[in-house]
């Protein structure tokens, strides 16, 4: 079955026949996936290990998403592939929402040997993971973990945990579906962190709060870091920050903006206008990168389209 539902996510066909509508909104189809999941991948147990484009990752076995599509191999795998040719002509990246470590720990892995990454994440069950894959991957020399959030200034954070998903996990308590409990946690903010340094990239994914990361990056974002970021306009609003800031922001810094499109695997410019229409963003639709760099222009050159 995860072989299927690798193939599956690989063939355009099938992603158009269900954009819009996942067929994993239905409780028995999510229940049967999961439990093949349990008892062909996790036997049982609390932890769940993988090999994923050439690291080697843990997780948890109870969660319904990553782990299963991490271990199937097909977890996020045009967006991380983008994400890898990035790193691989940078020497700094700002990993804001790490979660186990996924894009850390591809992304470490590609960076050039000079090349550090610091991953930010408050949740401790993550935290726990990404910490250990760091260890596994030998890249506990170039790779900072923070035990902390991100957001607009330094202070607290008050976490809503989901009982679905690792990565659903948000400070609002309408983003993640079940609920499990909550967890106050220290936050910081890009700015104060990085202290006039300059990364290369900042990935965000912070189910809702990018907004807020953002808004606390004012000053780095003078110096043009590429950026990758989820955009979840319902996610966005009910923590506060509507997506039509968190555009407005981008669009004032950002010469290149390109919306992932996953269906047709490639990287589709777009405008400030476009982003409004209707159908903009949705299933296969909801990351965008942005660039000002010709370098980074030029290492996402083969996903662009010719026209």
């Amino acid at each position: 079955m995860m072989r299927a539902a690798r193939a599956a996510n690989r063939s355009p066909a099938f992603r158009r026949l269900l954009r819009g509508r996942s067929i994993r909104r239905f409780p028995l189809v999510n229940r049967i996936y999961h439990t093949v999941f349990r008892v062909g991948v996790a036997s049982g147990g609390q932890d769940v290990e993988a090999r994923y484009r050439g690291v080697l990752l843990a997780g948890p076995a109870w969660d319904a998403t990553i782990m299963p599509s991490v271990s199937a191999g097909y977890y996020e795998e045009f967006e991380v592939g983008v994400y890898e040719r990035l790193a691989s002509v940078s020497t700094s990246i700002v990993d804001v929402g790490a979660n186990i470590g996924v894009y850390a720990c591809t992304g470490a892995a590609h960076l050039p040997a000079d090349g550090t990454l610091i991953a930010f994440e408050p949740v401790p069950e993550n935290l726990g993971y990404l910490r250990r894959n760091v260890e596994r991957n030998g890249q506990a020399g170039r790779v900072t973990v923070e035990p902390q959030a991100v957001g607009e200034s330094p202070g607290e954070l008050t976490l809503h945990l989901s009982g679905e998903q690792s990565g659903k996990h948000s400070a609002a308590a309408a983003n993640v579906g079940t609920p499990a409990s909550t967890v106050t946690v220290p936050m910081t903010s890009i700015d104060d962190y990085l202290d006039g340094r300059t990364p290369d990239i900042i990935k965000i994914d912070v189910e809702g709060y990018e907004g807020f990361v953002l808004r606390g990056a004012a000053e780095t974002l003078k110096s043009g870091p590429t950026l990758l970021f989820e955009l979840h306009p319902e996610l966005q609003a009910n923590c506060g920050s509507p997506a039509s800031e968190l555009l407005d922001l981008v669009f004032a810094h950002y010469r290149w903006v390109f919306l992932v499109d996953e269906l047709n695997n490639v990287l589709r410019p777009c405008t400030r206008a476009d982003l409004d229409a209707p159908d903009a963003v949705g299933l296969y639709l909801s990351n965008l990168v942005a660039i000002n760099r010709q370098d980074h222009l030029d290492a996402v050159g083969r996903w662009r389209p010719s026209s």
